[in-house]
């Protein structure tokens, strides 16, 4: 059997020709796929506009307009129900009418969120435990878009301190809350 003789130098000039060739075509075929569209781009491209970031001085910012005063979205606090008093002997005309109760609490300093409720049976059950727990309360009805809501406030407060005491308290009657400032 016969050996194969070693490549000649004509064979591996072929080779080398020949891989340089591939090289080439490779380039020029990533050039092609590049740049052609680039250049053939029918449709010219919108210029990239930079978005204005001026800031205008203060002295020529119109003021902001006046808050509007709340709504009397609030009911009466929770209190234990009067105990009627007997009529006194003294006559009508010399004893002034007294107020039965508030309209609304004075909604001024802070509050303890309890919760929002929709259904009307838990809302309940948590007023319940507050009153259980001899903590004073209001509710304040909102209507949503998906419905009405009603908030559950322990309150109001004169001080933050004072909220947070209740905020321990409300906590200790099982439920959670969270301290709101009022308007």
């Amino acid at each position: 059997m016969a050996m194969a003789s070693p490549a000649s130098p004509e064979a591996s000039e072929i080779r080398r020709r020949g891989r340089q060739r591939l090289i080439g075509a490779i380039a020029i075929a990533v050039l092609l796929v590049v740049f052609v569209p680039m250049i053939l781009d029918s449709e010219p491209r919108a210029p990239r506009t930079a978005p204005a970031l001026e800031i205008p001085p203060k002295d020529k910012a119109p003021s902001l307009p006046a808050p509007a005063p709340p709504k009397p979205a609030a009911t009466l606090p929770s209190a234990p129900p009067a105990v009627p008093q007997p009529a006194p002997s003294v006559p009508a005309k010399q004893a002034p009418a007294a107020p039965v109760a508030q309209a609304s609490p004075t909604l001024e300093g802070f509050a303890v969120q309890v919760g929002a409720f929709k259904d009307e049976e838990k809302l309940k059950q948590a007023r319940d435990k507050l009153a259980a727990a001899g903590i004073r309360h209001y509710i304040e009805r909102r209507d949503a878009q998906s419905g009405g809501l009603t908030r559950l406030r322990a309150g109001p407060f004169p001080t933050r301190d004072a909220a947070d005491k209740a905020l321990a308290a409300v906590r200790g009657a099982s439920l959670d809350g969270q301290v709101v400032p009022l308007p």
